[in-house]
């Protein structure tokens, strides 16, 4: 079942019954808890989506409101049914497997919702006043945001600070603020109903809808770099899998090192493209030699500069990094690759593989990257997994 067709089903379904319940219990506040709980269920089918492919789904704004409207119990309702038809149009995918921890995150970040904002509320004394219900809703917001980082480190979840993770999680605690006070007013005013969260949806909507063409333009650009890496694998240059397995290698080796966000992305197009130079090349006459890596590396690092986005990634290459995080991922992209090498091209055991790395002099691989290297490689299996889910 496609994205739009779920939609329109959770859609159709949430407002027939919305209805029903509101002719059923026409004073209540049932049939507001049913659109809101429809409201739940949409967003979680709809997602801001960073570069490496982590979410934040837009029903996170839509629990602001519901915990600032209702008691405990009908929150935890609310939630608990939403996440519950969302499960079971999950497992309609036959990719459902990447969403089970979900169902772990998802209530962990609503019970933060609610909590933190019942205790701003609690030490304010619930006055009806802007200012209280504007810090009750931020601190919600802020829960959120760090209950679903820290639960997504422990989960071994996708995980994103990058600037335009930020700019998600702004714009779902701005909308899910204006949403909470569109529905619920402050002091008796500027109460919209079910009709305010509609109304102040329409800029997250439109935030969707720019992260998803943004997305895109986001996938196009890799599929790009990735057919330009096997290049050198089509030509025989390097063994099929070469780039990716580097790639692979050096996201971990980077994550156990503390490199920042900006500068694993720099490397890891620096891994997949470490040997594109190569290609231009004429091969030495004597069939026994082969071209050096400095000069691979000086091309290809030549190549990567003349083209903005990749210049950081021509720096890391050519080893000309002059600041000391970039010379980390110098080392690491050397390692990386010399370590392929040694087991996929010439067959070598892991273990022998490492004993030759280490065994060269100490001015040719830093230590601290061997270390990081011998971390890594001991979850080869693990590896091979997460590797093949880099958005490359």
């Amino acid at each position: 079942m496609t994205r739009l067709r779920r939609l329109c089903l959770v859609g159709i379904a949430g407002a027939v019954a919305g209805t029903a319940a509101r002719i059923a219990d026409p004073s209540g506040s049932t049939g507001a808890l049913v659109f809101l709980a429809t409201g739940l269920v949409l967003g979680e089918l709809l997602v801001l989506r960073s570069e490496n492919g982590a979410t934040v789904p837009l029903s996170y704004a839509v629990m602001l409101v519901v915990a600032s409207s209702f008691h405990a119990a009908e929150f935890a309702a609310a939630v608990a049914g939403a996440e519950l038809i969302a499960a079971v149009l999950w497992f309609s995918d036959r990719e459902s497997g990447s969403h089970v921890k979900t169902l772990v995150l998802r209530p962990v970040v609503a019970a933060a919702t609610i909590l933190a904002y019942d205790a701003v509320q609690s030490v304010l004394h619930h006055r009806e006043q802007l200012a209280v219900v504007l810090a009750a809703l931020a601190a919600a917001a802020a829960a959120q945001v760090a209950v679903d980082t820290g639960a997504r480190r422990l989960l071994r979840l996708r995980l994103s600070v990058s600037r335009r993770a930020r700019l998600a999680w702004m714009a779902i605690a701005s909308s899910g603020v204006l949403m909470s006070i569109g529905y619920r007013g402050v002091g008796g005013e500027g109460k919209f109903g079910v009709w305010g969260p509609l109304l102040f949806s329409t800029p997250l909507l439109a935030t969707w809808y720019a992260f998803e063409r943004l997305d895109a333009a986001t996938r196009a650009y890799h599929q790009t770099i990735e057919s330009l890496a096997m290049a050198p694998e089509f030509g025989g240059i390097v063994p099929e899998g070469h780039s990716k397995r580097v790639a692979a290698l050096s996201v971990a080796m980077a994550a156990e090192l503390g490199v920042s966000a900006s500068d694993t992305r720099d490397l890891e197009m620096a891994a997949l493209l470490h040997h594109l130079g190569q290609v231009t090349l004429d091969e030495p006459e004597d069939p026994a030699q082969r071209v050096s890596a400095a000069e691979v590396a000086a091309v290809t690092g030549e190549m990567l500069r003349e083209i903005k986005p990749l210049a950081a990634a021509g720096d890391i290459v050519a080893g000309e990094a002059s600041a000391p995080r970039r010379r980390v991922a110098v080392q690491i992209l050397r390692v990386a690759s010399d370590y392929d090498d040694l087991t996929a091209r010439d067959g070598n055991l892991p273990e022998v593989a490492m004993e030759t790395l280490r065994s060269a002099p100490g001015y040719v691989y830093d230590a601290k990257v061997l270390s990081s290297l011998e971390l890594v490689a001991a979850r080869a299996p693990e590896l091979e997994v997460e590797g093949a889910d880099l958005n490359v």
